[in-house]
């Protein structure tokens, strides 16, 4: 049996949508970029934040004209605006990127990067109300980029039973009834 095989007979070398083995994992997805001139631009963007970031930015005025900037360039390539092009353009591997904005680092320059968070996180919620955006990409993005969470509330309220003793009186009488036998009086039961 072979590893890989053709989902119909109509295979050809040429064509990759194939079927793995015979255990319904699922064909091969077809790694061609279907839309050649969009990817051209979000290389194109990438390069250009990629340019802007080539130094760290050193104050927080630099990097809110870069983060400008970088939006400027968003809207003539017609993109959206995303949190890792911040990282791009800040300089910083993006480790320290969030470390920076959490304050640990830098941190004249963590309220910009918050700032410029807020920004991009209301592009995403506007899109997303709009369903202009999967409604699961938007979900990820704002439970991982912008620190939101499902929450569920649940309120812990005591129950009163009324067959339950409350204090120890009650507690007492509520025990059963079970007879107390002296130690004289098993020994006569054994003989």
């Amino acid at each position: 049996m072979a590893l890989i095989e053709p989902i119909n007979d109509d295979y050809n070398s040429n064509d990759i949508s194939t079927k793995i083995g015979r255990r319904n994992i699922g064909a091969m997805q077809n790694n061609v970029v279907k839309d050649r001139e969009l990817s051209s631009k979000v290389l194109a963007l990438g390069l250009v934040a990629r340019n802007m970031g080539k130094t760290k930015a050193q104050t927080a005025r630099e990097l809110e004209d870069r983060f400008d900037s970088y939006l400027q360039e968003c809207v003539n390539y017609g993109l959206p605006p995303v949190v890792e092009g911040l990282v791009l353009i800040s300089g910083y591997p993006r480790s320290s990127f969030w470390e920076i904005a959490q304050g640990l680092h830098h941190a004249e320059l963590a309220d910009t990067i918050k700032t410029a968070k807020d920004y991009i996180q209301n592009y995403d919620a506007m899109m997303a109300t709009m369903n202009k955006v999967n409604a699961a990409v938007y979900c990820f993005r704002a439970k991982n980029f912008y620190d939101m969470k499902d929450v569920q509330e649940i309120k812990a309220v005591p129950i009163q039973d009324a067959t339950k003793p409350t204090n120890a009186t009650d507690i007492l009488n509520a025990l059963p009834e079970t007879p107390i036998s002296s130690a004289s009086e098993d020994e006569q039961k054994k003989d």
